[in-house]
């Protein structure tokens, strides 16, 4: 019987976040440099921003009366947040350091699964139900935040 040799081809996306998971950042800061076998697994050479080159935020939280809370934030991580009462799952897509802008998802706990919210990267409404009524919970990231704020 033969060998039959084959070429598979593995998202970079996929391999990013496995990286990004192992060491504990977002994937959207994961560079990788080089990939190799050694003793019978893959061995990712990558980089990441140490604590300094990682984008902070302020988070803009309305409520359906109209009330505004800011939090500020690092995102070197997925991040679980209590909004509003509802739980929410933030996490980096991209960063342009030169335009300093930060793309996240979201996601919302729905019954017993995260459910992506729509919205535009930067902006994005949470429903809500209250007293049986639904409503929404706008939020919004400001990327512009010093580290001394």
């Amino acid at each position: 019987m033969g060998t039959i040799r084959k070429s598979v081809r593995i998202p970079m996306g996929d391999l990013r976040q496995q990286v990004a998971d192992s060491v504990g950042v977002a994937a959207s800061l994961v560079d990788i440099h080089d990939i190799r076998i050694e003793d019978g697994a893959l061995a990712v050479d990558a980089s990441y921003p140490d604590g300094e080159d990682i984008p902070a935020v302020e988070l803009f939280v309305t409520d359906p009366n109209g009330n505004t809370e800011s939090y500020a934030m690092e995102l070197d991580g997925a991040k679980n947040l209590l909004i509003a009462g509802e739980d929410v799952l933030i996490e980096l897509v991209d960063h342009d350091p030169e335009r300093n802008e930060v793309f996240v998802s979201v996601k919302h706990r729905q019954g017993d699964e995260m459910v992506t919210v729509l919205g535009c990267g930067e902006q994005w409404v949470i429903p809500v139900e209250r007293d049986g009524e639904e409503q929404a919970v706008n939020c919004r990231i400001q990327s512009a935040v010093s580290r001394d704020d």
